[in-house]
């Protein structure tokens, strides 16, 4: 029934990736530090949950009234499956499952978050991975996998190169970090390139895609023709 299942939704993602050509189509990206991965396969779904530490509480006379508390920490949860082949439908990475796989247990063994970035959704968070478990259910080499998440912030508030920033007597305010000026435009070469790769040339750091975003009007993370980054502004 398993195998059934997923010949169906292979299926479907492939007549997706023939209708929806014309469209750029989602992505989520994993990174930590310079290392990153586009899923090959863009999942169907996927659960995010929102939580809040509210409580109820039997007040005399009035009855039950709601408290409010603080948000809880997001998590994310989907499914896909790791290509062993090349799939028309394919629109990240084509490094093998097994490479794949090695990176993502290798991230959690660091005991590091990683950021996560739902191209045409809500997520652009630092988050932990939570749980990460896969099989092998059909002799073609695709790996199915089940990943979640769950939201990391981060409690250092301050750190010691900011302490020690020396404070302007006529302001009383800590002297701004030295920014070096970035180039106007990002020439990249290599092919799949996308806006992240524009950022990490720019600006040194992935983290600053969203100034390409906003500064183009983009509607999407994957732009794979050369000419078309080569023309970006950042």
């Amino acid at each position: 029934m398993s195998q059934f299942v997923s010949a169906i939704g292979r299926a479907l993602s492939l007549l997706s990736s023939v209708v929806g050509s014309s469209r750029e189509r989602p992505t989520i990206i994993l990174s930590q530090g310079d290392v990153r991965i586009v899923l090959p396969i863009t999942p169907v779904k996927y659960d995010v949950t929102n939580e809040q530490g509210n409580k109820s509480v039997d007040i005399t006379q009035i009855g039950e009234a709601l408290l409010f508390g603080n948000p809880k920490l997001k998590t994310l949860s989907f499914e896909s499956f790791l290509p062993a082949k090349d799939y028309p439908f394919i629109v990240g990475d084509t490094r093998t499952p097994i490479e794949l796989i090695t990176i993502i247990e290798k991230w959690m063994q660091s005991k590091q978050p990683v950021r996560v970035i739902i191209s045409d959704g809500p997520i652009n968070l630092m988050m932990g991975i939570m749980l990460f478990s896969y099989k092998k259910q059909e002799n073609t080499g695709d790996m199915y996998y089940s990943i979640s998440f769950k939201e990391y912030k981060d409690l250092n508030t301050s750190s010691i190169s900011d302490l020690s920033k020396s404070i302007d007597d006529t302001t009383g305010l800590k002297d701004r970090p030295n920014i070096s000026t970035k180039p106007d435009t990002a020439t990249l070469y290599k092919k799949g390139s996308d806006v992240l790769d524009a950022a990490k040339k720019a600006y040194g750091n992935y983290r600053h895609y969203e100034r390409i975003i906003q500064s183009n009007d983009l509607k999407n993370l994957a732009i794979n023709n050369l000419s078309e980054l080569r023309r970006l502004k950042v």
